[in-house]
């Protein structure tokens, strides 16, 4: 089955690295006001004006091929996410193509890069890699390679795997636009719902039983977004950004990220906060909507690249992300922005 879906893989990506394009121009500034058209929020705070507004300094390419999302879970992803383009590849259950699939997103003058970091980004249940197109890119954009896999379940481990499995395969094919420009011992996981809870789970494994896919592979940091149930913060093994929604009724903010999540997170550094007006989907969103943008941008470039402006988010005693209007801060309230105690300790 494993070699099946590996020759799948690698026939696949040969395929569409010769599709790859241009998605994402630098010097392109995200406007002051929300699109009429829209009756969403737009973000606000300190994150979202530092580090959402304006793209990377590097256009992004992609070998995902996305089209219009459809059949009825398309329909109800645009009925979702209301006034965006949001696109979808033709992976089941929005097209008739293979379930499982693999995409990477990088900057587009990596042949003139040293090894980049590398986000192992995993979506929700029933969600389409496309959906999470601007934020990805976004990422990207900013100097890293991201990988974003899918089985349209994607609760376990094994879409992170996957992501690892196919970047370890490109960065050894000389025919790959990453050949060689890998750098997995830098590496953070990411996802959102689903996503959100096998990244906690992949970051609760030992260094060996990832060596099992590539013995170069070595995690970075942690960013859980709206998390669904089916992790344990007491196993997490990696620093930890979990992030929720005011507004969510899929993963509501007070339920268990805030029991058996967050607060059981106590072998490695982890920070919490509850963004107002974010939904379940505000991940799917256009940047200038979406309220985590600039805080997950931040968490990416302090975790992988020791950026210092994006340090000074989480760590010290005045540390901006406890200052960002975005997110709760109010003292009386639980779902307000908290880091525990090795958190804390940081310098």
């Amino acid at each position: 089955m494993k070699n099946n879906i590996n020759n799948e893989l690698d026939h696949r990506v040969r395929e569409v690295l010769e599709q790859s394009e241009v998605v994402t121009d630098p010097m392109h500034q995200l406007g002051d006001e929300v699109n009429p058209k829209s009756l969403l929020v737009k973000a606000y705070g300190l994150a979202n004006e530092q580090f959402a507004r304006i793209v990377g300094p590097h256009d992004v390419s992609t070998n995902a091929v996305m089209g219009d999302c459809r059949g009825l879970v398309g329909l109800l992803s645009k009925l979702a996410v209301p006034f965006s383009d949001i696109k979808c590849n033709d992976s089941f259950p929005y097209g008739f193509g293979d379930p499982i699939s693999t995409s990477i997103y990088y900057p587009s003058d990596i042949s003139n890069l040293e090894k980049l970091p590398v986000i192992n980004f995993v979506g929700g249940i029933l969600s389409n890699q496309g959906h999470y197109t601007e934020m990805i890119t976004h990422w990207a954009s900013y100097g890293f390679i991201v990988v974003i896999s899918s089985n349209f379940i994607n609760s376990t481990i094994a879409m992170h795997l996957l992501g690892f499995l196919s970047l370890s395969q490109m960065n050894r094919d000389p025919d790959s636009p990453v050949y060689g420009k890998v750098d997995l011992a830098n590496s953070i996981v990411a996802g959102h719902s689903a996503g959100g809870h096998a990244t906690l789970r992949t970051a609760s494994l030992s260094d060996e039983a990832l060596a099992m896919v590539d013995s170069d592979i070595r995690i970075s940091g942690a960013l859980s977004i709206e998390p669904g149930p089916l992790a344990i913060g007491g196993t997490v093994k990696k620093p930890t950004l979990l992030l929720t929604g005011l507004a969510d009724v899929v993963v509501p903010p007070f339920t268990w990220p805030s029991l058996w999540m967050l607060p059981l997170i106590k072998k490695v550094p982890a920070w919490g906060a509850t963004a107002l007006t974010a939904t379940h989907f505000s991940p799917l969103r256009p940047l200038v909507d979406n309220e985590f943008a600039g805080i997950t941008t931040a968490w990416i470039l302090y975790m992988a690249k020791g950026d210092a402006s994006a340090k000074e988010y989480f760590v010290g005693k005045n540390y901006k992300l406890a200052k960002d209007t975005q997110f709760i801060q109010n003292a009386l309230n639980p779902l307000r922005v908290s880091r525990n105690a090795l958190a804390e300790n940081l310098s």
